[in-house]
């Protein structure tokens, strides 16, 4: 029994070791993961993790959230008469709001979502930030335009 317990441990530390190599984007990918910052010196940036740390998941949430505000209060300025200000969305629009809302949410989503398993590399760690103050400044829009309505 000692025996191979020894043939075990053996074996196991012949193995190569999975942490000597940095962690892919496909790895990343994933909905599930671990590590949520780099532990390791000379990491930290334009390398991948496998979690979302809690920050860049709340800025994702509250770009998700925002876009589909976005789109609701877009519809409802629509229906006072209002236009749509993106020409592509615009155009999306002449086929009715049910492709206008799936194109709004997919396009924001997958890009939100690429920024966000790109967090450790500076360009998209400050591209989800702008975004986020994007949507931010577009919701005070919105409200704005609603405020001016009811007057």
């Amino acid at each position: 029994m000692q025996n191979s317990s020894s043939a075990l441990l053996l074996n196991r530390r012949q193995l190569s070791d999975r942490r000597w190599q940095p962690t892919s984007l496909v790895s990343a990918l994933r909905l599930y993961g671990r590590r949520q910052r780099c532990r390791r010196a000379g990491e930290g940036a334009n390398t991948y993790v496998d979690c979302l740390a809690p920050r860049i998941s709340g800025l994702t949430l509250f770009i998700l959230m925002s876009s589909i505000l976005d789109a609701y209060l877009t519809i409802l300025h629509l229906q006072r008469g209002g236009g749509e200000a993106n020409p592509f969305m615009a155009l999306v629009l002449t086929y009715g709001y049910t492709p206008f809302l799936a194109i709004k949410m997919v396009t924001t989503g997958v890009g939100a979502w690429l920024l966000a398993v790109h967090q450790q590399f500076v360009l998209a760690w400050k591209a989800l930030h702008a975004l986020a103050g994007v949507y931010a400044l577009l919701l005070i829009y919105h409200l704005m335009l609603m405020w001016r309505h009811t007057l």
